[in-house]
């Protein structure tokens, strides 16, 4: 079924790359349970979380030759890019510590959280309170791997960006003397090494965000639908996770452009999985984001079926992942409206 017009580019960005994402998943980090099954061990019916395996590409400098100074304005020139191309590459390769450190960390928390939810998952069902505590600080820890990531991720692209720049300078440099020429000619491809390599390690780094990302949403909700009955998660005893009542949205609020809009022209729509990759996109941004959640009606419109609509959206948020203490439920009326629709403002 087609998903027309609800979701706001930023969302929409989010699920592309997540969805061109899923063919790179490497090996994965934790193996399946290969044990026998006479070998006299429980088997456990929990499924084995994975990992997609951690990146190995980092950034490495392009050896820059020495120049020497000509007494031309086009030899000044060069000797400045040279300078600030040795900046723009020294400034890549101090990431490759911070980077190594973030992925050692993401494999280290990604198998403490494997350990954690196995054991919430043998302590009964319900899971106990503590077990699944545990395994829910252990996935925010992963979280923070992530961000942390997503941060590398902006840095190498500002190094690719300011290396691209230079090639762009190097190539209105002409004239100068044949000393001058040979220099720039070299410095040029040494620029261009630089930058292609940047770009390159910008794209292996998104990908590896996105695939993270993508795991801790799965896994989020999965906590989520684990945690059902346990308390301090949430979840009444029906499953369904307790939601505050709903009150009327400010008018600033209903005139602020949302993060995410779902327009219902159609029965049965389907929204769910598109929901979260946009839930992925504002937790990856604010691992603490809260969700205002607002169903917007046409003037004489059921007040009732806008709340359970409302109410539907928002306990779809909780089987994402999101606490129940993080959404607030909200409804309005607008003239700008012909069908109804739920919008969603992440903070």
């Amino acid at each position: 079924m087609r998903r027309s017009n609800f979701l706001r580019s930023a969302a929409a960005v989010a699920l592309a790359a997540s969805t061109a994402a899923c063919s790179s998943v490497g090996t994965a980090i934790f193996p399946a349970d290969t044990t026998p099954a006479n070998s006299g061990t429980p088997a456990t019916t929990a499924p084995v979380a994975t990992l997609p395996s951690a990146g190995t590409s980092v950034f490495a400098p392009v050896a820059v030759a020495p120049g020497t100074p000509t007494g031309t304005p086009e030899g000044a020139r060069i000797v400045s890019l040279r300078s600030r191309l040795v900046a723009v590459q020294g400034s890549l390769a101090s990431h490759n510590a911070t980077l190594s450190d973030i992925r050692q960390r993401a494999a280290a928390d990604g198998a403490l959280y494997r350990i954690a939810k196995g054991d919430a998952v043998a302590s009964g069902t319900p899971p106990a309170s503590a077990k699944m505590s545990a395994a829910q600080s252990a996935l925010e820890r992963f979280a923070a791997d992530t961000t942390a990531l997503d941060g590398e991720v902006r840095a190498f692209a500002k190094g690719a960006a300011d290396a691209n720049k230079l090639m762009t300078e190097a190539d209105t440099i002409r004239g100068g003397s044949n000393e001058d020429q040979d220099q720039i000619n070299t410095l040029r491809g040494e620029i261009g090494q630089t930058a292609n390599q940047a770009d390159r390690l910008v794209n292996d780094l998104s990908t590896e965000s996105a695939l993270q990302s993508a795991f801790l949403a799965k896994e989020r909700a999965a906590l989520a639908s684990l945690g059902t009955g346990v308390p301090g998660m949430t979840p009444n005893p029906n499953g369904v996770a307790v939601l505050p009542q709903a009150v009327p949205a400010t008018p600033a609020l209903l005139a602020a452009p949302a993060f995410v809009t779902i327009k219902f022209d159609r029965p049965n729509m389907v929204y769910k999985d598109a929901l979260q990759n946009a839930v992925t996109a504002a937790l990856k941004r604010k691992p603490d984001a809260a969700f205002d959640v607002v169903g917007v009606m046409a003037p004489r419109s059921n007040p009732d079926d806008n709340l359970t609509r409302t109410t539907q959206v928002a306990q779809t948020l909780t089987t994402l992942g999101v606490s129940a203490s993080k959404v607030r439920l909200m409804t309005g009326i607008s003239t700008a409206v012909s069908t109804p629709e739920v919008r969603i403002y992440a903070h």
